[in-house]
């Protein structure tokens, strides 16, 4: 299906988000948006979608003019659009979201579920998605929770789909994975609008760029453009993408971790045998993979009064050491302890149980 948008403009009082924008994508074609947070791509697509009405400018599908009235006709017309922010019901199942508002009925007017989960298992058979359709879509990891928006959208034939944003909630291998989705729908004629702000994903699965800036189009590029050239686009102004920073000084080790095993409140392990150190003057991260499921973080399990750590495990901030299923007070130096439990930082006479209380960071000279 071919798409365009013509001299779309949208106004929230005096703030002009849109202004006057137009956007031909052809079937088949993955079209990027590319912009700034705030430049207005995703107020574009709600438009699209039915969810804004438009102030001024005409949406096209394949020559004809359409008026939606809300995304029930922007579905029926046959557009689909995946929100940065999902709307799916945790508490339901992967078949129920997908037909939640177009439910197909039997005799009495019962649902149909067999027909639901007949149409997720042919979808997500056909695009490799591998999603069960009575799995509870809360327990689901966040790049699987995106298949099924993916799933619900496709359901419904959708033959323009609008991604926002997909990728910013997506592991590396997961944002891999959805590029090969998008390429996979586009060969099979489905036109895709792609909403980001990340140069490497738009030259790595865009057959045209459009780059908007302060709710303008200020020009189109190809995926050969340079990074510098679409950045430059993008902000107004040339800029360096090259960060020059000096090479940490390490000092002594400021916090070391071993062998940390620690469950959730359900007693569900959310860490396995974690071990690491942080020297001063180094800042460090983790990295999440998808079978941790992302959707219930470690870094949960670090906050106190949240885990108990197996016997054994041990953690020490310099110069003192505490050991696994270790009590600590509730003190200055253990913030979210007291937090959990609803007392001040500096009460010292109410204790909890945690797995790691003392990876919580501390101020320099307190003692753990």
């Amino acid at each position: 299906m071919k798409l365009e948008l013509r001299g779309i403009t949208k106004r929230f009082g005096p703030l002009v988000a849109n202004d006057s924008i137009s956007i031909t994508v052809e079937a088949g074609q993955i079209h990027a948006l590319l912009g700034e947070n705030g430049a207005g791509k995703s107020t574009l697509m709600n438009v699209l979608f039915g969810l804004y009405d438009p102030d001024e400018g005409e949406i096209v599908l394949d020559g004809r003019p359409r008026d939606f009235d809300g995304p029930g006709d922007a579905m029926r017309a046959g557009i689909g659009m995946v929100h940065q922010h999902f709307m799916l019901i945790p508490v339901f199942t992967v078949a129920e979201n997908v037909i939640l508002g177009f439910e197909p009925t039997r005799a009495a007017g019962l649902l149909d579920l067999r027909t639901a989960r007949k149409r997720v298992r042919e979808l997500s058979e056909r695009f490799g998605f591998n999603i069960d359709p009575d799995a509870v879509v809360g327990d689901l990891s966040v790049g699987a929770q995106q298949r099924v928006e993916i799933i619900k959208a496709l359901s419904h034939d959708a033959r323009v789909l609008v991604l926002d944003e997909p990728t910013a909630v997506l592991t590396p291998q997961e944002t891999d994975e959805l590029m090969e989705i998008m390429r996979q729908l586009a060969a099979e004629g489905t036109s895709i609008v792609f909403i980001t702000h990340k140069l490497r994903e738009v030259k790595a699965v865009a057959d045209t760029i459009t780059v908007i800036r302060h709710g303008k189009v200020v020009g189109e590029a190809s995926p050969e453009a340079t990074p510098a050239e679409l950045a430059t686009m993008m902000v107004g102004h040339a800029i360096d993408l090259v960060v020059n920073k000096e090479e940490a000084k390490l000092g002594d080790v400021a916090l070391e971790v071993t062998d940390v095993v620690a469950f959730d409140q359900f007693r569900n392990p959310v860490l396995n045998g974690v071990s690491f150190e942080i020297r001063e003057g180094r800042s460090s991260a983790s990295r999440v993979s998808r079978e941790t499921g992302r959707r219930s973080s470690p870094r949960r399990s670090w906050a106190c009064a949240r885990c108990r750590a197996r016997s054994g495990s041990t953690a020490r901030i310099s110069p003192r050491r505490v050991s696994g299923r270790c009590w600590m007070r509730a003190s200055a130096t253990c913030p979210r302890t007291a937090s959990a439990m609803g007392s001040s930082p500096s009460s010292r006479s109410r204790r909890t149980s945690c797995s790691t209380a003392a990876t919580v960071p501390r101020s320099r000279g307190r003692s753990a």
